[in-house]
């Protein structure tokens, strides 16, 4: 007795795990992404935070948020127009980034509103 033949059954079942496969491969693509420009967006507010800090006394207000805007900038450039604030509450300087960042791939990019992945950063140093 002969069995039917198999021919295309490995096509039939790579057909159903490959939407699976795609959408894990996207999403490691995209959480790593996202999460490195979190990291660089928290490390650029803390850099011009604590720039902000050390010079607080050596500069005016307006050239400190402009050196903070300049430390954001150069230390996160993979973060398109960032918006940074600075704030100076006492004694202490609070400097917080934010911005949207591009997801990477279609499929990922479908589940958030426009496409994009809102990055926030914050970080509150005491002035010296």
């Amino acid at each position: 007795m002969r069995l039917k033949s198999e021919k295309g059954q490995a096509t039939v079942e790579f057909a159903l795990v490959l939407p699976i496969l795609l959408l894990l491969l996207c999403g490691i693509i995209d959480f790593g992404w996202v999460f490195g420009n979190q990291l660089l967006a928290e490390n650029a507010s803390r850099e011009a935070a604590r720039y902000t800090a050390i010079h607080y006394y050596d500069s005016s207000a307006d050239d400190d948020q402009a050196a903070a805007q300049a430390i954001v900038a150069a230390r996160a450039p993979t973060i398109d127009a960032p918006i940074v604030t600075l704030a100076i509450l006492g004694d202490t300087v609070t400097v917080s980034v934010s911005s949207s960042i591009d997801i990477l791939t279609p499929i990922i990019a479908s589940m958030f509103p426009d496409g994009k992945y809102a990055v926030t950063a914050q970080c509150t140093m005491r002035i010296e």
